[in-house]
């Protein structure tokens, strides 16, 4: 089926789209995590809750794959182990080097944030529509792609 076409629709206004979605979406599971009991939850600590869900990592690797720069991961990871989420220890490849690891504690949040993330997509997928989710969620990829 053929979209209606849009004037006012134009890169810019993407941007902008994007970016409020993107605050919406922040302030939704912050709401969330926070109704769940978790009071020290930001939205920015949520890249570091899904990329060391399973494995520890490098403070180089997590800042590559964020997009941003080490020393922002460095301060990130530096909040995030004086609220107790994460740890390190010597990275055994590399010995001048540190492994971040989601501490016990940050490991329980790393769970309800993955939960809250669930209920999210499943609450959009229950207005959307499995299949314009699903595609949603492919057009922003290539979208994501298309940028790197």
């Amino acid at each position: 089926m053929a979209r209606p076409q849009n004037p006012n629709l134009n890169f810019n206004n993407l941007i902008v789209l994007v970016s409020k979605l993107r605050r919406k979406l922040d302030s939704q599971i912050e709401a969330e995590v926070y109704y769940r009991g978790l009071k020290n939850f930001k939205s920015s600590y949520l890249p570091i809750f899904l990329l060391l869900y399973k494995n520890g990592d490098t403070v180089v690797n997590i800042a590559e794959a964020c997009g941003v720069t080490k020393q922002a991961i460095s301060k990130l990871v530096s909040e995030m182990s004086g609220l107790g989420y994460l740890k390190t220890q010597v990275n055994k490849e590399d010995r001048r080097s540190s492994v971040v690891l989601l501490s016990a504690k940050g490991k329980r949040m790393a769970t309800e944030v993955r939960k809250c993330l669930h209920k999210l997509s499943e609450n959009y997928k229950s207005l959307m529509g499995r299949n314009k989710f699903d595609s949603m969620v492919e057009l922003l990829d290539i979208l994501l792609v298309l940028h790197e």
